[in-house]
Order: C-alpha cells, then sequence, then structure tokens
C-alpha cells in the first residue's frame, strides 16, 4: 500500500510551475508507468479535488491543493507578519525580496515583494531552485550538514566541490551570502539565512536581488542593516519549532 502510494504522489509532483499539465499517455511516458496505472492514479486525485481535467482529458493541479497549500502555508510563513516586511524591506532597498526555504536538495520561493524599479530582478512564487548557485541559495546551503550538502552536490552533478566548499565557508563566517552575476547574467544577490524558532538549523533565507551594479561596495552593509531588521521580524514566526 505504501509503495502505491509512493508512486501516486510521485505522478502528482510532476505537477510544476514548469509542466503545470499532463496528459495520461504523456505523463506515463516520461514516468515509465503504465498508462492504465497513470489513468486510475490521476482520475483518483481528480475525484477527490486534487487534479481538474480539462475537455482536452489533460488534468492540472486541483482547487483541494490549493487550499492544503493556504493552510501550509499561514502556518509556515504568516503572511500578516512576513508580507508586511517583506514590504518594508522593498521600500527600503529599491529591490524586490523574497522569502525562501529548503526543500530536499532544492529550495523554493514562498513569499516576495517586488522592487519597484524599472530595471529589476524576477522570481515567481512557488518557483524551486537549485542550492548551489546565487546568494539566496547559497545563504541556506552554506549551513547544511555535510551529508545534506553531499546530496546537493551529487543532485547538481558536481564533482569537485572545493571551490563550492570554500565559499560556504566565508558565507558562514560572514553570515551573509553576496553573489554578482553567479545564477543570472547581470543580477546579484544578497542573502541572510533564516534559522528555525529553536535556532538548531537554517530552514531558509531572506534575500535581496536586483542588478548587480546596485548592489556592490557601500550598498552591502546599508542593505544588511535593513535585511537584519526584517529577518528579527520574520524569523520568530516562520517555519516549525521542531
Amino acid at each position: 500500500m505504501l509503495k502505491t502510494l509512493d508512486g501516486a504522489l510521485a505522478l502528482l509532483t510532476r505537477f510544476t510551475l514548469r509542466e503545470p499539465t499532463w496528459g495520461v499517455r504523456e505523463l506515463a511516458k516520461e514516468t515509465g508507468t503504465h498508462h492504465a496505472v497513470v489513468h486510475r492514479v490521476l482520475a483518483t486525485f481528480a475525484a477527490n479535488g486534487f487534479l481538474t481535467q480539462d475537455s482536452a482529458g489533460r488534468y492540472s493541479l486541483g482547487m483541494r491543493l490549493f487550499e492544503l497549500g493556504q493552510v501550509a502555508h499561514r502556518t509556515f510563513a504568516p503572511s500578516d507578519v512576513v508580507q508586511p516586511a517583506l514590504d518594508a524591506l522593498a521600500h527600503e532597498s529599491g529591490e524586490t525580496v523574497f522569502l525562501s526555504f529548503i526543500d530536499g536538495a532544492e529550495g523554493v520561493c514562498t513569499d516576495m515583494a517586488q522592487s519597484r524599479q524599472q530595471l529589476r530582478f524576477s522570481i515567481e512564487l512557488g518557483q524551486r531552485f537549485g542550492l548551489v548557485a546565487g546568494a539566496h541559495a547559497k545563504a541556506i546551503l552554506a549551513f547544511q550538514t555535510d551529508a545534506v550538502r553531499a546530496a546537493v552536490y551529487r543532485e547538481a552533478g558536481l564533482l569537485d566541490t572545493a571551490d563550492i566548499e570554500a565559499r560556504l565557508a566565508t558565507v558562514r563566517a560572514d553570515g551573509f551570502s553576496h553573489t554578482s552575476e553567479e545564477a543570472a547574467a547581470t543580477v546579484g544577490g544578497l542573502a541572510l539565512p533564516l534559522w528555525s524558532r529553536d535556532r538548531t538549523r537554517v530552514i531558509g533565507s531572506l534575500a535581496i536581488a536586483g542588478p548587480a551594479q546596485r548592489l556592490e561596495g557601500e550598498a552591502i552593509p546599508r542593505l544588511l542593516d535593513e535585511m537584519k531588521k526584517a529577518r528579527d521580524v520574520i524569523e520568530p514566526v516562520v517555519g516549525l519549532t521542531r
């Protein structure tokens, strides 16, 4: 039974921002699962509101998952506290601000406040990203255990990890991460780690991203001061106590 459940959930996780809809045979081919099995699983999810099916027979995520997502979000990062803090930081910094949390070998953007400037960095809510590139990623990865970092490197296909390990050591020593044109051309980033409520582990990051030239030199200490104020508000209410 658990094996069946694992298989069903594996199919459900194929619905992503990049690939939000699937046909039965298409998903069967992608996953190597018999199409009859895929049909039964998707139909069951649809019958319970977790998926919807359009007139062409393609499936997409349903409102039941949206409802559960709202519950999870309010539990993990209550918007009445988090969003005003992000909005204030975006206003003070003039840049896009976003909150991310670790999920396995990846990070997920859960909350954001957009810059009002014409030239700005964009990230989508729910967007997943690898943990080896970008200030927002490194602020998370630097504080993970050796085993977690090794798993992330395997997922990213990194064989020589000496350089990134040295960079992460600097992040741990500094207490923040700064990158320039690492995750994307012309984009700079600045990020602080977010600790769990019991202070035992880093569960995410608070990041600012924008044109690299605006996140250099004298701007860094000023931005870090503003980010630390925002983190002091956000950190006590995000994540789980255990």
